[in-house]
């Protein structure tokens, strides 16, 4: 089975807003598949910079080839804040892995994404994606399930079948248009054609 490695590197968030009535904001990002808890990462928790906190945290995925151009395959990024008496969602953004794949094999410049949730925040990714690679073909039962409902994806060595069905919980609202472009050192730089990716 021919698949490609989808590798995500979440640099960093700005303005976004404090969530806590007193102490010091502590975010981190938690990462998955359709916000499947089974393809789920976290991030380590920036301890110091609060509002506008930086992970440079990579990781990656194992995607079937036909999954890249599937356009109900969603990357969710939920920024948390840690808290004692519970974490809190800060905010999320949603991106079809589609429209990363439709702008190329890999982001020449970090990309900014609006922040669902917050009036001002944005986060700040790159991705790439690996030239196709043979995997084991999976048994014919999960081809046909593969095939009628969902798709694969290689998390730790096994292969999971999730369900095709767009994520699209919340009310929230996926825009698959390109997102601005930032500068290569993590800051995000105005452009005159930028573009912003809204409301995901």
């Amino acid at each position: 089975m021919e698949c490609r490695k989808l590798e995500i590197t979440l640099v960093s968030a700005q303005n976004l807003p404090n969530v806590r009535n007193t102490g010091r904001m502590k975010v981190y990002a938690k990462l998955s598949l359709k916000g499947d808890s089974k393809t789920t990462r976290k991030s380590q928790v920036d301890y110091e910079s609060e509002t506008n906190p930086r992970w440079n945290f990579v990781s990656d995925y194992t995607v079937s080839e036909p999954t890249v151009r599937l356009p109900g395959v969603i990357l969710v990024v939920r920024l948390m804040c840690k808290r004692t008496l519970g974490d809190r969602l800060v905010g999320k953004v949603k991106i079809p892995v589609k429209s990363l794949f439709d702008m190329g094999r890999m982001s020449r410049k970090i990309l900014s994404y609006e922040v669902a949730g917050t009036p001002e925040g944005r986060l700040n990714l790159l991705y790439s994606f690996s030239e196709t690679m043979l995997v084991r073909q999976p048994s014919p039962g999960w081809k046909t399930a593969f095939e009628a409902v969902g798709f694969l994806v290689l998390v730790g060595g096994a292969l999971l079948l999730l369900s095709g069905e767009s994520d699209h919980d919340d009310g929230d609202v996926v825009d698959d248009r390109r997102p601005s472009r930032g500068s290569s050192d993590g800051g995000v730089e105005e452009e005159e054609d930028m573009v912003f990716y809204d409301a995901c």
